[in-house]
């Protein structure tokens, strides 16, 4: 999942902004374009016939280097940062188990074991479910992850909101609309689960049925394609479900406390 604020917030967020579309380039764009591209070549990276395009660096550098660009730059980001992000460690695990099954998976001469899709699905499946279950785990804690992906303090005037709220009377009303909100991001997530579990498995399967000589490339193809259609089908919709959460909770917190969008918002 991607972090990315609507067009009417884009100049209150300008660094966040440009650093979400530098997060897709290098974390689904670049790794997808070198699955696809360079996977062609021998299976062994030691070996490379002659006439072989410089681009084709066979499907086990490519799966590697596609693998590393997301985590290097997870870790850069870490590292800049001084400070953990949420959305930086989820994305550094997945491509980890991407690795780890890749790993007992790949067998000689490149043949895919036939569980490979089942694996698969499960992996992209449990990650936006475990995230589901925080969120809604999280809502009886002092750090809600409600805060961390929507209603942050980067964003919204929390301290303003709640002494305006608190003085309006409005406590039990504002503290039911964050609920509300944490049980619509959960179930996003849930949603995201499954559709990332069927479209794993769709295209895991078709490696299988792939000559062996073949299934490693098609295994870094699969990967590929997961992560670009996983962005289109998937990725897109949960985007326009967390501006509306945020569009929802403007509104909302507008009638609760008689505050503008502007009095609402950070400038």
């Amino acid at each position: 999942m991607i972090q990315i604020f609507p067009s009417e917030f884009m100049d209150k967020t300008p660094n966040k902004s440009q650093s979400s579309l530098l997060g897709i380039f290098i974390n689904i764009l670049l790794p997808v374009l070198i699955l696809d591209y360079c996977s062609a070549g021998p299976a062994n990276p030691l070996e490379r016939p002659e006439g072989e395009s410089f681009w084709h660096i066979g499907p086990v550098w490519s799966l590697v280097i596609a693998l590393s660009l997301p985590l290097v730059y997870g870790i850069r980001s870490l590292a800049v940062s001084r400070k953990f992000d949420l959305m930086s460690g989820v994305g550094m695990a997945g491509v980890l188990l991407t690795g780890v099954i890749s790993i007992f998976v790949i067998g000689p001469e490149g043949r895919i074991h036939s569980a490979t899709p089942w694996l698969f699905a499960g992996k992209e499946a449990l990650i936006p479910l475990i995230l589901a279950a925080a969120v809604v785990v999280s809502r009886s804690t002092g750090t809600p992850l409600l805060n961390m992906f929507i209603y942050t303090t980067e964003l919204f005037d929390v301290r303003r909101i709640e002494q305006t709220v608190a003085a309006n009377g409005e406590e039990q009303a504002y503290q039911s609309l964050l609920a509300n909100s944490s049980w619509i991001l959960a179930g996003t997530l849930v949603a995201s689960s499954v559709g990332n579990f069927f479209l794993s498995l769709s295209f895991m399967s078709s490696v299988i049925r792939q000559p062996e000589a073949e299934q490693q490339v098609a295994y870094n193809a699969a990967i590929g394609s997961i992560t670009w259609w996983g962005f289109l089908i998937i990725g897109i919709p949960i985007l326009a479900a967390l501006v509306f959460i945020m569009t929802r909770l403007i509104k909302q917190l507008g009638r609760l406390t008689g505050l503008s969008r502007n009095e609402l918002l950070l400038k």
